[in-house]
């Protein structure tokens, strides 16, 4: 049943001649009201919950990020640590989600090895993917969870706007948009094989806040800018593989080091090889990244040209 105290309006259609103030209203409404739907889905556990209520938290930080110092007072500061904090309970659940995934479509081929890596892992994997959920969602039912939603629902359906936001909204959004996007151009840019881990995860963090603050101006400023954030979620595929891959590779280490369920020596090696591929994955990740985002420089040039016309 839904709760009355948490209903939102519908966001108003937003088009080129709208103001600033109707888009960032729009956006509000409409990612809140995902991780709204998303949120109640958590206790029972449905299919997609975790990652949806995930996305729909970053979308919204990341609009905060673009568009916070339209709101008056320092309501944007305010929510984005907390939805920072929101997103952070359900990376643990989600990771492990993703890992799982990946083994269950391995043991789908004539890879023994993945075979025999799936029947060590998914039971392991499962249960700690339980431990997590649990965990998070005794922080998502607690009174700071609650404040936040309320007041995500208070600032979508009545936010207090700066004069800036009464401007049209192509002519406030698109800057902003540019200066995210150049960020990330600049990241992916100084990027070559071999750097270290860190370089490529915050180009990709980069990266993905250029695509959120490209989805967050696409009802007002049109193609463009949608087609900015395709090509943003397509280059950072590879970015996002190499990452899994970084974080599964942990989770491998965790479970060889779990004295609860100790490791025959044959399992041991098994996990090793485990470790080893996922190496490999992420070094060839990263080089298909470089690759991605050459081929796509000239496509990447031609839009923001067309933004700043």
């Amino acid at each position: 049943m839904s709760d009355p105290e948490l209903e939102l309006p519908p966001a108003t259609p937003v088009g080129r001649e709208s103001t600033a103030g109707v888009a960032v209203m729009a956006h509000l409404r409409t990612q809140t009201a995902a991780l709204l739907a998303a949120d109640a889905g958590l206790d029972d556990d449905r299919d997609e919950a975790v990652h949806r209520a995930r996305v729909a938290a970053r979308r919204l930080r990341s609009g905060l990020r673009l568009y916070g110092d339209l709101l008056v007072g320092d309501i944007a500061p305010a929510l984005r640590t907390e939805l920072s904090w929101y997103a952070g309970l359900l990376s643990p659940a989600r990771d492990i989600e993703v890992f799982v995934a990946g083994l269950r479509a391995a043991a789908q081929g004539t890879d023994e090895v993945a075979d025999r890596t799936a029947e060590l892992l998914l039971p392991w994997l499962a249960a700690r993917r339980s431990e997590h959920q649990v965990a998070a969602l005794a922080e998502l039912r607690s009174a700071r969870a609650s404040a936040l939603r309320a007041r995500l629902v208070e600032v979508a359906r009545r936010p207090v706007f700066a004069p800036a936001a009464a401007r049209r909204a192509p002519r406030v959004l698109v800057p902003r948009l540019l200066r995210a996007d150049r960020r990330a151009e600049e990241r992916f840019t100084a990027l070559h094989p071999g750097d270290p881990g860190e370089a490529w995860h915050l180009t990709r963090i980069a990266a993905k806040r250029a695509r959120y603050a490209a989805e967050v101006a696409s009802p007002a400023v049109g193609r463009k800018a949608a087609d900015l954030a395709v090509l943003w979620s397509e280059v950072t595929e590879e970015l996002g593989a190499a990452q899994d891959a970084v974080v599964q590779r942990a989770l491998v280490r965790e479970r060889v080091a779990d004295a609860a369920s100790p490791l025959t020596a044959e399992e041991a090696f098994l996990c090793g090889l485990v470790v080893a591929r996922s190496e490999a994955r992420e070094v060839i990740s990263h080089e298909r990244a470089v690759l991605s985002w050459q081929h796509a420089r000239q496509r990447h040039a031609r839009l923001r040209d067309a933004l700043t016309r």
